[in-house]
């Protein structure tokens, strides 16, 4: 199987987001609200083509699909306000569609982000989450992300105390 990535396709990373976010809504496990996840919303100046989707090859002559989808974007003043743009690379949205659950797609969007941030001399990424979901916190930690501080924040009508975490390399 191999995967590619491509941010020229927004509608499709938000179509994948609003699987994702209703998958956790129907779970117990919200985490966006679902209604909130539209273009408007996502698409700014500061992720403006930004919006990644990762597709799977097969290889087996079946289009690619949408496996998961995220934002990477190098300058963030509504969560990290204080880091000067161009300095760190910021993950938001992260989303992996159900079929590909437990096949370590994050380590792939990682190594993806890691190479964005070295093209352009960037050597931090930096990704928050809310602060009461601790299985989550500890998958990021499990990849190398260390919490720095805990921060109350408001996005889309919905407030929340976000885990801000940051990876060097």
């Amino acid at each position: 199987m191999q995967f590619f990535f491509r941010n020229d396709q927004p509608e499709v990373a938000v179509d994948l987001l609003r699987e994702v976010g209703q998958w956790l809504v129907d779970n117990d496990r919200e985490l966006w609200t679902v209604d909130a996840l539209t273009l408007d919303n996502l698409i700014d100046d500061f992720t403006r083509d930004k919006l990644y989707v990762m597709y799977t090859d097969r290889g087996n002559g079946t289009a690619p699909e949408p496996a998961a989808a995220f934002i990477l974007q190098w300058e963030d003043p509504h969560y990290w306000p204080d880091i000067p743009a161009n300095t760190s690379g910021f993950i938001h949205k992260l989303a992996i569609r159900r079929p590909f659950n437990g096949q370590n797609l994050f380590a792939l969007i990682l190594e993806f982000s890691r190479e964005e941030c070295l093209k352009r001399g960037i050597y931090t990424l930096q990704l928050e989450t809310d602060a009461g979901r601790p299985k989550l916190m500890q998958f990021y930690e499990r990849y190398g992300f260390q919490p720095t501080y805990q921060h109350d924040m408001s996005e889309f009508g919905k407030s929340f105390t976000c885990q801000f975490y940051i990876m060097t390399f």
